[in-house]
């Protein structure tokens, strides 16, 4: 008898630990479009995963101090319909020139606006409206 009255109980439970499994954040609660920032670095690693592209880039400070930035995008189903492709698009071992906005948090995190590419070319990957992720 105490088991049958138990299980509701554990199910209950089950179902409440996989919720934040199913939640996912809105940009904006994690970075502030007004606190723009320009950075140079070396690409050493580009995740072309879901739900979020990352580009990860050794940024060298004025103090010769290597600070690690990861930047955010949107999904690699958005950027591949827009035309672009990590694997053939971005490179590491390349200098890039990246303005995002910044973390909330206050960590080196950012979300892309643009990229100079090493060639110069600038490319727009948002805009900075929060409802259009690659800024149509």
């Amino acid at each position: 008898m105490r088991h049958t009255a138990l299980a509701p109980v554990l199910m209950l439970l089950a179902l409440l630990g996989t919720a934040p499994l199913a939640a996912h954040h809105a940009t904006q609660a994690e970075f502030d479009k007004d606190k723009l920032k320009t950075i140079t670095g070396v690409m050493t690693k580009v995740l072309w995963v879901n739900p979020h592209v990352n580009w990860v880039m050794d940024v060298k400070g004025p103090d010769g101090k290597v600070t690690t930035w990861t930047l955010v995008g949107a999904g690699p189903g958005a950027f591949r319909a827009a035309g672009l492709s990590g694997r053939d698009f971005f490179r590491t071992g390349e200098t890039y020139t990246a303005t995002i906005a910044l973390a909330h948090n206050g960590s080196a995190r950012g979300h892309i606006m643009t990229f100079k590419m090493p060639d110069g070319k600038l490319v727009t990957l948002w805009k900075g409206d929060f409802n259009d992720p690659l800024g149509r």
